[in-house]
């Protein structure tokens, strides 16, 4: 054999498998190429449905009003921000999750906003959630709702915040919250007695301390160190 033959016959598999590899690499780039254009371009995986879940009071039809989806856009193009930010400007909204159905599925999971409490509203009252946020109007004050006066914004927050903490039968049993100071926080019950509240810190505890304490009848009850609650008896009528 010689030089020349040797070295030919080692050079055709070397350029075999260097084709080989230039075939594979090739066709690697244009599937992927196709998995690009299927996902992101083609109507194959476009939005063909918009599922609204967990929308009890706001109707479905507000919900994709807002979410304003394009038709056929291809779901990894939604714009997931904005559809979340658009939904969640819906007054009775308090969060938005939206989710890729693949193929073809949006789905859009709504969280309505809790009515706890109201607070005045013009010539009427709008209902309170649990983080001080008003939404929707009503006529009266709805029965097992109390009404909340607070001085300022963050008074008002802290109101909340203390009526979501009350267990529902002892909130169903309080008929104002006044909130001159996000620390200084009294309830009316509608018996007639007050509850100085103080902050909204330790509020679990302290509708703990105020079931106890109710178990007593007084005139006024304090837990605003719920360490050391008070009451005061009524004075007796002459």
């Amino acid at each position: 054999m010689t030089v020349l033959e040797a070295a030919t016959r080692f050079t055709e598999p070397t350029r075999r498998r260097r084709y080989r590899r230039w075939l594979i690499g090739a066709g690697a780039v244009l599937l992927v190429a196709l998995a690009v254009w299927v996902v992101w371009f083609s109507p194959l995986l476009s939005v063909r449905e918009v599922r609204v879940l967990g929308a009890v009071n706001v109707s479905s039809e507000s919900v994709l009003q807002a979410a304003a989806v394009p038709a056929g856009v291809p779901l990894a193009r939604v714009d997931v921000s904005g559809v979340t930010a658009r939904v969640s400007a819906l007054p009775r909204v308090a969060s938005v999750e939206v989710r890729r159905g693949w193929p073809n599925v949006l789905v859009v999971v709504v969280t309505e906003r809790v009515p706890l409490a109201v607070v005045a509203d013009g010539a009427g009252y709008a209902y309170l959630d649990a983080t001080g946020t008003s939404f929707a109007s009503v006529a009266r004050v709805p029965r097992g709702l109390p009404v909340v006066k607070a001085a300022s914004d963050d008074a008002l927050r802290s109101a909340a915040a203390v009526v979501a903490a009350l267990p529902a039968a002892l909130r169903s049993a309080v008929s104002t919250v006044t909130a001159g100071t996000h620390d200084d926080i009294v309830l009316t019950l509608a018996s007639g007695p007050t509850v100085r509240w103080g902050s909204a810190e330790e509020s679990d505890r302290k509708a703990a301390v105020l079931a106890a304490l109710l178990k007593v009848k007084a005139a006024s009850y304090d837990v605003s160190a719920p360490d050391l609650p008070t009451s005061t008896t009524a004075s007796p009528t002459r």
